[in-house]
């Protein structure tokens, strides 16, 4: 079915787009859509985000094929060359400068990892569309003069975030306040492990004082672990386009924390024993 393109001012283009985790008809029904719009308005290249489909799936025309790179990526980059490009977004040119060769990884819609070397005009273009994946577009490539030209020009200026009605903020911040959270635990940590070498330092009366520090850190420890996780997860429903802030990324980090208390709370029991 034919979707229609996200066109400026719309704030949508600077949604972060998650990654596919289920490759079922809904993903061949988003890689319809994407081929069918692309057919209609003459496209060689189409991201979901395009027409608001917040999914990293970006579909290429290829010798009259349309392939879909799905949770796309690039790991190696070489050479630099600059090019005027257009998007279907801006109704402007600019001259871009982009890597001319790279080695992308991606899944097509069966889920199968592929990896592949792309060139010239291909690797342009791919980079173009993941640009928009990320929440992105090529105007953030222009020099910073050329950007406050562009800015100027626009009747609402750039488009700089993806906030919506009702939204506390579209896109995801550089810092979450978790990380806040998990960075005083693992110092904490540290500083318990550190207390280790009290024994071989300080007399007996020190040491038992160290012990009893300790205990109180892990304590507080696992206060802070717990905390990390229930706002974690407040924040993984705040900003839902963030693979940051999927569930499982937050049950990992919290399991391996709570893993390396435990480790440490065994460590203090050890050598006050001794």
């Amino acid at each position: 079915m034919i979707q229609p393109l996200l066109k400026y001012p719309d704030p949508r283009i600077r949604l972060i787009s998650g990654n596919i985790r289920f490759f079922n008809e809904t993903l061949k029904d988003i890689i319809a859509d994407m081929t069918d719009t692309m057919e209609a308005n003459g496209l060689d290249a189409l991201s979901a985000i395009q027409i608001g489909i917040q999914y990293n799936v970006i579909v290429l025309k290829e010798e009259g094929k349309y392939t879909p790179y799905i949770n796309a990526r690039f790991l190696k980059e070489q050479g630099k060359a600059a090019a005027v490009e257009r998007s279907t977004y801006y109704d402007f040119t600019a001259e871009v400068e982009r890597y001319t060769s790279l080695t992308v990884i991606y899944e097509d819609e069966t889920g199968q990892m592929h990896s592949r070397d792309v060139e010239g005009e291909l690797a342009r273009t791919f980079q173009h569309q993941l640009d928009y994946a990320f929440g992105s577009t090529f105007v953030d490539r222009v020099p910073r003069a050329v950007k406050a030209q562009i800015d100027a020009y626009l009747e609402h200026g750039l488009i700089k975030e993806s906030r919506l009605p009702g939204q506390t903020s579209g896109s995801c911040p550089t810092l979450f306040v978790r990380d806040y959270i998990k960075k005083a635990y693992r110092l904490m940590m540290l500083g318990v492990l550190l207390s280790f070498l009290a024994p071989f330092m300080l007399g007996e009366t020190a040491v038992e004082s160290v012990a009893l520090a300790d205990l109180g850190a892990l304590t507080l420890i696992f206060v802070l672990i717990i905390a990390y996780f229930f706002y974690a997860e407040y924040e993984a429903k705040k900003y839902k386009q963030c693979t940051s802030c999927q569930t499982g990324n937050i049950i990992g980090t919290s399991a391996i924390a709570l893993g390396q208390l435990a480790l440490l709370g065994l460590g203090v029991v050890a050598w006050v024993t001794l």
